[in-house]
This record gives structure tokens, C-alpha cells and sequence, in this order.
């Protein structure tokens, strides 16, 4: 009897138990590749559902959802704060270009133009004629007080206005500086 006991035990063993566990590992497969999770599935059905706890699969799932919100949304505002500081930088480079812009724009407007031709000769006219008139009123100066002036002005000034005399009038001009004054602006009239 004992032999018939276990004689049927193993071929309950060999043609119900394990024929199951194939289908069952054969079952699980096909549903993982295609995607279906058989656990979710099984804790809706009424009685086998108590097996398995859909409450801590579902806590656990959501927990790593909100881990991942939480990471996602941090990398989102980090992204968003380097868009921020390029745009700052943009702006910043814009106003760069403008004002180098503005800059250029003075600089071509200061050069010589066909309209400001006539300004800045009228400009240099304008100089000249008051330059000959300063040079006609030394001419027409007695030589005494025009060798007393240009004697007491620098340099500079004074040699520019006997180069534009007359000879005649340098000459009066000089004959009645001091001797020292009269040679050494002889001297450097010389030498222009």
C-alpha cells in the first residue's frame, strides 16, 4: 500500500504539478515580452487577488514616480536657469553691438562728408579771414608798436604772424625791435 501511495504521489508529481509550473513559466514569459504585468492583472481577480497586495505595489510605483517628478522638475529648473543667464548674456552682447554701433556711427559722421565739406571750409574761410585781418592790422600798425607787441608775445604766435607780412613791413618791424629779439627772430625766420 505504501508502494501504491507513493506510486500515485509521483505521477500526480510528473502529470499534474509540473506540466503547471511549464504553462505557468510559459504564460509569465509570453506576458512580460508582451508587455502585460500578470500581477495586476491576478490582484483584480476576487479570490486571488487577496494574494497579492496591489496597495504596496501601487505605493511603491507611485513613490518612484514622485522621485522621478522630483528629479525631473530639478533638472527642469536647472535648464531653465542656464536658459536665463544666456539670455542675460544675449542682452548684455546686444547692447554691446548697439553701442559699438552708435560709437561707428559718430566716428563716420565726424569724417569728411560731401555736406560737411562746405562746414568745415566755411570753418577754415572763416579762420583765414580773420587771420589776414589780424595780419593787415599789424601792416597798417605803426612799426614801433608792432615791434613792442610781437616783442612781448610768445614765440610761436609772433613768427607765424611775420611770416605772413609783407617784406617791407617785416623789415620796418624788425629795425625797431630790440637787437637780441630782432636776431633771433631773423634767426628762426631763417630757418622755416
Amino acid at each position: 500500500m505504501e508502494e501504491n501511495k507513493s506510486g500515485i504521489l509521483k505521477k500526480l508529481f510528473y502529470f499534474v504539478i509540473i506540466p503547471f509550473l511549464l504553462i505557468l513559466t510559459i504564460v509569465l514569459i509570453i506576458s512580460t515580452v508582451s508587455g502585460l504585468n500578470i500581477f495586476q492583472e491576478a490582484a483584480k481577480i476576487p479570490v486571488i487577488g487577496s494574494l497579492f497586495s496591489s496597495k504596496d505595489m501601487a505605493t511603491t510605483s507611485i513613490e518612484e514616480y514622485d522621485q522621478q517628478i522630483n528629479k525631473l522638475q530639478a533638472q527642469l529648473k536647472n535648464q531653465e536657469k542656464k536658459v536665463e543667464d544666456l539670455q542675460s548674456e544675449l542682452e548684455k552682447k546686444d547692447q554691446e553691438i548697439a553701442t559699438l554701433q552708435e560709437e561707428k556711427e559718430n566716428f563716420e559722421n565726424t569724417q569728411v562728408e560731401p555736406g560737411n565739406e562746405n562746414v568745415n571750409a566755411n570753418d577754415q574761410n572763416e579762420t583765414d579771414t580773420q587771420w589776414n585781418e589780424v595780419i593787415k592790422t599789424y601792416e597798417k600798425m605803426k612799426p614801433q608798436s608792432a615791434a613792442n607787441i610781437l616783442a612781448q608775445m610768445d614765440e610761436t604766435t609772433a613768427l607765424n604772424i611775420m611770416t605772413d607780412l609783407k617784406e617791407d613791413t617785416l623789415a620796418r618791424i624788425l629795425e625797431k625791435m630790440p637787437v637780441e629779439k630782432a636776431a633771433n627772430f631773423t634767426a628762426k625766420l631763417a630757418n622755416q
